[in-house]
């Protein structure tokens, strides 16, 4: 779950960030060009590229939500299936599958084989842009094409999350039930386990309560705009200028579904370690620093002892108990070997090497190697200690 919730907060953030930064170039940067054939060819060829990759991200996310909310509801009507289903594998082969849909839905509006100029209504200003391939100007294909995107890309999406929230509303009022009542007839161990329970399941619920409002919108918008093709030309202006309110409406509505999400999954503490840990991977300047900063995550997850660098945790503790005697020998500087019956000096052993893993576990990040620098530094610290040094 926390994979799909990561994936998402990034499709989420793609689109108002694209669009944002078309904004910004147009408004800011490229009014200095004072209307130049600069100006407009770079508007009308960021405009086509950057829309065509808000659609693609757009597609993806509304998808994903789907798959999130399959997974939630497999998990709440099938637990034993979800075991063997709903694991990161699949969630990952979904993911690829879902990319894979989006880009071949929209890929069609990204042939663009001719440079098209254009003028002024002067003619004083020449500028360039790119003209759509003749394929997408066929009349049968574009009433075939655009309406499959639309289907498929919008309105089957928001259906099916519409199906799927009303079966995760009824399992939600049936949880509640239970966590009133307590009954010995639940299936959870304790109450603190059912919590968790109907808190993840609330979350999906938002989840699907705010993209059902806010695409709802942008619904009625596209579906408004492919039945105004059958209208004459008067009715046709009329419903024009309807749709210019409802395209501003729907800009807004889409800005506040993709802010809403990332605000709801942030709740969740592990999607937040999990999200800082992919930045981090991220902005990582060295390839042995990345790797090692998953590889602590996957140790500490599944509580394995693996140390780094193909050292174990149990070789790293039995180093450090061969330079100290669990008998109780001592090393003294007039080369005397005394014996200490309490076996005090067996617990300092093996509380030194519960430090020294320490040690080299906080330092292993700082390496710049693949031989660990802390365990050189290890090794430099005991053959210059005094007391295992002979005088």
């Amino acid at each position: 779950m926390t994979t799909l919730l990561v994936t998402l907060a990034w499709a989420d953030l793609v689109p108002p960030t694209v669009v944002s930064l078309n904004n910004i170039l147009f408004y800011y940067f490229l009014p200095h060009l004072n209307d130049s054939s600069a100006f407009l060819t770079v508007h009308i060829v960021t405009r086509a590229l950057f829309n065509v990759l808000a659609n693609i991200f757009t597609t993806f996310s509304n998808w994903l939500v789907v798959l999130i909310t399959t997974f939630r509801l497999i998990v709440v009507k099938k637990p034993l299936v979800a075991k063997h289903y709903c694991n990161r594998r699949t969630a990952r082969y979904a993911i690829i599958l879902i990319l894979m849909l989006s880009i071949f839905i929209n890929f069609p509006l990204f042939l663009y084989t001719n440079i098209q100029v254009y003028c002024t209504n002067d003619g004083t200003v020449k500028y360039y842009g790119l003209e759509l391939s003749s394929l997408l100007n066929v009349v049968l294909y574009s009433r075939l094409f655009y309406p499959t995107v639309v289907i498929v890309s919008l309105l089957i999406p928001w259906l099916i999350c519409f199906l799927i929230w009303l079966f995760l509303m009824r399992a939600l009022h049936m949880s509640q039930i239970k966590l009133r009542s307590k009954t010995a007839n639940t299936t959870f161990a304790n109450d603190r386990k059912q919590h968790t329970y109907v808190r993840i399941t609330l979350m999906i619920v938002c989840v699907l309560s705010v993209y059902m409002v806010c695409r709802s919108v942008h619904l009625f918008e596209v579906v408004h705009l492919s039945v105004t093709q059958l209208f004459n030309l008067n009715r046709a202006f009329y419903f024009e200028q309807i749709r210019m309110k409802l395209f501003c409406i729907s800009n807004i509505m889409l800005t506040i579904n993709h802010g809403a999400n990332f605000y709801i999954y942030s709740i969740n503490p592990k999607f937040r370690a999990t999200l800082k840990l992919y930045v981090v991977y991220c902005f990582r300047r060295c390839r042995i620093k990345r790797r090692r900063i998953f590889t602590i995550f996957h140790l500490r997850r599944k509580s394995k002892n693996d140390s780094l660098d193909g050292l174990s945790i149990t070789n790293d503790l039995h180093r450090s108990l061969m330079l100290t005697s669990t008998n109780g020998l001592l090393i003294r500087n007039d080369n005397n070997l005394k014996f200490n019956n309490d076996g005090l000096n067996s617990k300092r052993s093996v509380r030194k090497s519960q430090q020294i893993f320490n040690f080299v576990d906080r330092n292993s990040n700082n390496e710049t190697s693949e031989r660990s620098f802390a365990w050189r530094e290890f090794e430099q610290r005991l053959k210059h200690s005094p007391r295992y040094s002979k005088h």
